[in-house]
């Protein structure tokens, strides 16, 4: 499986550069912004399959 990124990424062009707490009220996950969860997108190019992962952020600063 390869991580292909935030499923909001994929909404359309500017998705990416739009605030990430305010687009997690569109990622399917009613409380992913209250739990600090992130949505990516997972691909398994061998079988051709995608699921979406829900990752925990880490708090603070990188």
């Amino acid at each position: 499986m390869s991580d292909q990124g935030r499923v909001i990424d994929f909404f359309d062009d500017y998705s990416p550069y739009m605030e990430d707490e305010g687009m997690k009220w569109l990622d399917g996950v009613a409380d992913s912004a209250r739990r600090h969860l992130c949505i990516h997108l997972f691909h398994c190019p061998q079988c051709d399959y995608d699921i979406q992962i829900a990752i925990q952020e880490r708090k603070g600063k990188w």
